[in-house]
C-alpha cells in the first residue's frame, strides 16, 4: 500500500479529477504511542477558525435561543410544535443540499476545481426513481429522511421536557457541556462505522443500503438519500440522549451533524471556494473512496475503525485491489 515515505501530492490523476494528498490521513487521536500535540491540533483544526463543526454548533445555539418550540410547549404532544420542527428540518435540509447543488452543479461557480469524480449526476437511468439521480436523491432525503429525523426529534424533545433524560446545563456542568461537543463527532463516527458495516452484509445491502449506493458519483442530495430502514438506524443515534447527560442544544447539534452534514460530505468536492481565495473544507475523500469501491472505509476519519478492522482504503492502487477482492468474496 502507499506509505508515508511514498506520498502522492494533491492534484489530478488517471482515476480522479482531483484528490487530496495521499495516503488519506486519519485522526491522530487514537494513535499509539499517543500523539497529544497532534491530537490537539486535530481538534483545533476541526473547530477553528471557521469549520463545519463550528457552524453547526453556532446554528444549534441560535436554534435553541430564537426558534420554537420551547421545552414548556413540548411537554404535551401537539401538532403545532411538531409541525414547527418538521418545517425547520425541511427548510434547513433544502437550504443546505439545494444551495450546494446549485452553487456546485447548477451555476458551477468553481467549475471542476476540487471535484473528486469526473462524472456528473446520472440521468435517464432506470435504477433511479423518476429515471433521474437528482430527483431520486431529493425524494428519499425529504420524504423519508426529514420525516424520520423529525420523528426522533419529536420523541427526544418530548422526553427531555418530561424529565425522562439526564439533563444538564452549562451552569451545572460546564466541563461536560463543552466536552460533549468535542466528543459527539467521535461518537457519531463509532455509531456510523458499525451501522454501516452491518448494512454491507449482502442481505441488508441488497434490500436496504443499495438505495444509497445507487449514487456512485455523489452530489449534495445523495448523502441523505437512504432507504427508510437505513434512516431509522442512522438517525436513531439521537436516542443516545436517553442515557448521555446533555442539554437540548447538544440534541440540536447532533441532528444537524447527522442530517445536514451529509450534504457537505457527499458534495463531491473537497473544498467550497468562496471569493478569490477563501475555502471551506466540506468533502470527505475517505468516504468518496467508499462510494467508488464499496467494501472499504465504512467509517469516518474521526476514528480509525477501518484501520483497526482491515477495511481501510488509503487511496493507493494496492488498497483498491484489496477492496475489490473483498467485494468479490462478499457477493460471490
Amino acid at each position: 500500500m502507499t506509505t508515508q515515505e511514498d506520498p502522492l501530492k494533491a492534484g489530478s490523476s488517471r482515476e480522479w479529477n482531483w484528490h487530496p494528498d495521499l495516503p488519506v490521513a486519519v485522526t491522530p487521536a487514537f494513535s499509539w504511542p499517543p500523539r497529544p500535540i497532534a491530537t490537539l491540533k486535530w481538534f483545533a483544526g476541526n473547530w477553528l477558525p471557521i469549520t463545519e463543526y463550528l457552524i453547526y454548533a453556532l446554528m444549534a445555539f441560535a436554534t435553541w435561543a430564537w426558534l420554537p418550540p420551547s421545552l414548556a410547549e413540548t411537554q404535551e404532544l401537539h401538532w403545532s410544535w411538531i409541525l414547527q420542527i418538521w418545517a425547520r428540518n425541511l427548510i434547513l435540509m433544502t437550504l443546505f443540499a439545494q444551495g450546494l447543488h446549485v452553487w456546485l452543479y447548477g451555476w458551477k461557480r468553481q467549475g471542476d476545481d476540487f471535484k473528486y469524480d469526473r462524472r456528473g449526476l446520472a440521468r435517464n437511468n432506470r435504477v433511479f426513481k423518476f429515471n433521474d439521480q437528482y430527483w431520486d436523491n431529493v425524494f428519499y432525503a425529504l420524504v423519508s429522511g426529514v420525516t424520520i429525523w423529525t420523528g426522533f426529534d419529536v420523541l427526544m424533545w418530548y422526553a427531555i421536557a418530561n424529565g425522562w433524560t439526564p439533563l444538564i446545563t452549562f451552569e451545572s456542568n460546564p466541563v461536560w457541556f463543552v466536552a460533549l461537543f468535542l466528543l459527539m463527532p467521535v461518537i457519531q463516527s463509532f455509531h456510523f462505522y458499525w451501522l454501516h458495516r452491518a448494512l454491507h452484509i449482502p442481505f441488508l445491502y441488497r434490500r436496504v443500503h443499495s438505495v444509497h449506493h445507487r449514487s456512485v458519483s455523489v452530489a449534495p442530495w445523495s448523502g441523505f438519500s437512504m432507504h427508510p430502514v437505513e434512516h431509522l438506524g442512522y438517525m436513531g443515534l439521537l436516542l443516545m440522549f436517553f442515557v448521555v447527560p446533555a442539554h437540548p442544544v447538544h440534541l440540536i447539534f447532533m441532528g444537524y451533524w447527522l442530517a445536514l452534514a451529509t450534504a457537505t460530505s457527499h458534495a463531491g468536492f473537497e473544498n467550497l471556494v468562496l471569493g478569490e481565495s477563501a475555502r471551506l473544507r466540506i468533502g470527505s475523500f475517505h468516504h468518496q473512496l467508499h462510494h467508488r469501491y464499496f467494501e472499504c472505509n465504512y467509517g469516518n476519519p474521526e476514528m480509525p475503525w477501518d484501520n483497526w478492522f482491515g477495511s481501510y482504503h488509503d487511496g493507493s492502487p494496492e488498497a483498491t485491489a484489496e477492496a475489490r477482492e473483498r467485494k468479490k468474496q462478499m457477493y460471490s
